[in-house]
């Protein structure tokens, strides 16, 4: 490694003197990171924690209480109107989970509720208690292992749910703790005792003290219980603190641990270790070998040393460690990280300006080369055709204080393996094997909020007429839109607490993506995935999303699974296109029926043309014959002398004659003038020296016809006369027959034949 300087001497046994005072033995397993109001926590006052059923984090403080999904808070705060007063509990907080996903916060004589599925604290509670039958106002409230409710209230122990009711003995004391399984309800008294009934007869099984009477006044004020593999850890405060085991099996108490302090909170890891929070630090108590080791300071990733006090401690299932402090926020440690440390210029007793000119490459026990250089730790990599490649170790075990700026040899590796990296802040010290974390995580990923067309929808509220989120987002398994919200994002949350800035992601939306879409590299989400879709077509999908550690290994069976239906416009919808066809059905019968009225029409109307020109030519057959009569008879003779038995006749003849002779001029006129376009019914009316209204009535009268379409059709019977003839042209026949163009003779000729001029006498050669 070169010539050993005596300034290097001087860095290296300063350096492990220093590291010696700042890591004593108690603390090299614990690193903790800091999460306050600067990361989105509502205040720092934390008061309990636990963990709810989808993984979340609940965290209760002096103010509020605050919901938290690894990246986000969601801060509930309580109205007046939000508390219920609860006169028998006179203990710290305590926050309850029951069944129905409602959470029962207690504080010192007062009672909170909140219902999860829509996120909000339920106003008077006392309605509520009502509705359950309770008569009489609620003393005290617990909630047992299964998430039942029990509740004290004059003087009985209720549980609606089981019909449970208990008379307590006055002289039992006050129940101070309660948990219940399918057999056997626990009762736990301030007097210390342990009192067990028969959950299904209510029958007393026994009851035993924890302690003598002379001692409860020292643990008489607070009780709090978390059941073990073999029975019940009690951790009880009054002028001592005290730490408690009772043996199920064995049906005895004993004394794990008294304090001249008070003992805040209780946590039972799978190991059976307790760990219990105090008025500074906390305790790591393993009942199985007999230790205790307490641990007055805390020390952060950023090399800041806490002599705080720990109101709660508990445990989640990645195995994390979650530290609730009196006014400083959170505290979280997981084993998977403790082995890398940043340690400040200000943790060493001397400055090291002077001596951070030392080399910046090193070699482990194992013979590796690792190399620093500003941003990152690679390892030397020899390949087999002599060539030596650079690997960074992955990001993911490097935590953000391992990037700094580093001088020249400034490197140190340990009897254990560890390498010591000087920068010019301090130091940092990482391990080349650290305890890898798991690839799987214990929870499906929770889905935490929808965007559509940007905006980010509220539970509960309308937008255009429709709830799209009826409940907070992880409690809804469908989600319903419109065809025109269709443009959307969808969040979710891994719950990688430990390490979301590199949470994998594999996603799908069943009917849009044909494969598994992978995203990485959460560090700009804050490990938060967020999966866009544009312009979904209507129609019902599924969306599927798991996480990873790593990106290499999935847990299938650790999917969430969301129902997505965008709805058809209603023009599109199957009661639309039922209305379409109705529609289309009416829209053609209706049209047959109207065809068939014309036809019928035309065929009447063509029916009566005909009947009017075999009138008009008997008319002129009649005018005919009394032409001739008046020709061969002498005036005046034989025409008026008739026997009176036929003047009837002779009347209705001389009528006949009458219409004849005038039909016969209106004809003559006609057809005089057929060459004149022009010629009208004012210029008929003026030629028969009559006025058009009284050409129109007479017309009407004798041929039941207006005297318009009377031209019309003489024009039209001396046109079918030409075309029959075939010596002229269309255009031709409309010009000698008064029409103003041959598309108007057409028109007019279709309707009173059926057929157009051209097709005239093909029809009446086939006819004939």
């Amino acid at each position: 490694m070169g010539k050993i300087h005596p300034t290097d001497i001087k860095f290296m046994v300063l350096l492990v003197l220093c590291l010696s005072m700042a890591f004593p033995s108690s603390a090299n397993n614990f690193l903790f990171t800091t999460i306050d109001t600067s990361h989105g926590l509502s205040d720092n006052q934390i008061r309990y924690i636990l963990q709810l059923p989808d993984g979340r984090m609940v965290f209760t403080t002096t103010r509020n209480v605050n919901l938290y999904d690894g990246a986000n808070f969601t801060s509930l705060q309580p109205t007046p109107e939000d508390i219920y007063p609860l006169k028998q509990y006179k203990g710290f907080y305590h926050v309850y989970l029951s069944g129905d996903s409602l959470l029962w916060i207690k504080d010192y004589q007062r009672l909170m509720c909140i219902n999860l599925h829509n996120e909000r604290y339920i106003a008077n509670l006392d309605s509520v208690f009502q509705q359950k039958g309770m008569q009489h106002p609620i003393e005290d409230l617990f909630a047992d292992e299964r998430g039942l409710v029990w509740v004290i209230s004059h003087g009985e122990l209720l549980q609606p749910e089981l019909s449970f009711r208990l008379k307590l003995p006055e002289d039992r004391g006050t129940i101070q703790d309660l948990t219940a399984d399918d057999e056997s309800l626990y009762l736990f008294h301030d007097t210390g005792e342990i009192v067990c009934y028969d959950v299904k007869n209510g029958k007393q099984q026994y009851d035993i003290a924890a302690y003598p009477r002379t001692e409860q006044e020292k643990f008489q004020n607070t009780s709090l219980i978390l059941r073990g593999k073999n029975g019940f850890y009690q951790l009880r405060n009054g002028s001592k603190g005290g730490f408690f085991h009772f043996d199920l099996h064995k049906r005895a108490w004993e004394k794990l641990m008294e304090t001249d302090y008070t003992l805040n909170t209780l946590m039972i890891s799978a190991d059976e270790k307790a760990y219990i929070s105090c008025i500074r630090g906390f305790w790591i108590i393993d009942p199985k070998k007999g230790t205790r080791h307490y641990m007055p300071t805390l020390r952060t990733r950023k090399g800041n040393v806490l002599a705080t006090e720990i109101s709660t401690i508990f445990q989640d299932q990645q195995g994390a460690l979650w530290l609730g402090t009196f006014n400083r926020g959170l505290l979280y440690y997981h084993p998977a990280l403790y082995k890398h440390i940043h340690i400040d210029k200000k943790d060493f007793p001397l400055s090291l300006e002077r001596n951070t000119a030392v080399a910046n490459f090193t070699e482990d026990r194992d013979g590796n080369i690792f190399i620093k250089d500003r941003t990152a730790i690679y390892k030397l990599d020899p390949q087999e055709d002599g060539n030596r490649i650079l690997i960074p170790v992955e990001a993911s075990t490097l935590p953000k204080e391992l990037q700094g700026e580093y001088g020249s040899e400034a490197a140190f590796v340990s009897h254990d393996g560890t390498l010591y990296f000087g920068d010019a802040d301090g130091c940092n010290i990482f391990s080349p094997n650290p305890e890898p974390p798991s690839s799987s995580l214990p929870y499906p990923p929770v889905f935490t909020a929808i965007h559509v067309h940007g905006e980010c929808i509220l539970p509960g509220r309308s937008y255009e007429n429709r709830t799209i989120l009826p409940e907070a987002s992880p409690y809804v398994k469908e989600i319903s839109l419109s065809h025109n919200q269709n443009f959307l994002t969808l969040e979710f949350s891994a719950l990688n607490y430990f390490n979301r800035e590199h949470t994998h992601y594999r996603y799908q939306l069943e009917g849009i993506d044909a494969q598994w879409v992978t995203a990485g590299n959460m560090k700009q989400s804050n490990g938060i995935l967020q999966a866009p879709y544009t312009n979904l077509p209507p129609g019902s999908y599924t969306f599927k999303v798991m996480a990873s550690n790593d990106g290499k290994h999935w847990n299938e069976e650790q999917t969430a699974r969301i129902s997505l239906t965008v709805h058809a416009p209603w023009w599109k919808t199957g009661v639309a296109y039922v209305i379409y066809i109705v529609l289309s059905i009416a829209i053609i019968a209706a049209s047959i029926r109207l065809y068939i009225h014309r036809t019928r029409k035309e065929m009447e109307r063509k029916h009566k043309e005909e009947i009017l020109l075999l009138r008009i030519r008997n008319l002129i057959e009649q005018c005919n014959r009394y032409e001739a009569e008046q020709k061969k008879s002498p005036e005046g003779k034989n025409i008026t002398c008739v026997h009176s038995h036929t003047e009837p006749h002779q009347t209705e003849n001389k009528q006949d004659a009458s219409e004849s002779v005038f039909l016969t001029k209106a004809i003559e006129l006609v057809e005089k003038n057929l060459h004149v376009p022009g010629y009208s019914v004012e210029q008929l009316s003026r030629d028969l020296c009559m006025e058009r209204t009284g050409l129109y009535r007479k017309l009407v009268a004798m041929l039941d016809q207006s005297p318009s379409l009377f031209i019309r059709n003489i024009r039209l019977q001396r046109a079918a006369q030409l075309i029959l003839e075939g010596s002229l042209s269309i255009t031709e026949i409309a010009e000698r027959t008064g029409f103003s163009s041959s598309s108007y003779l057409s028109k007019c000729f279709q309707e009173m034949y059926g057929c157009r001029p051209s097709e005239y006498a093909e029809k009446m050669q086939k006819s004939t």
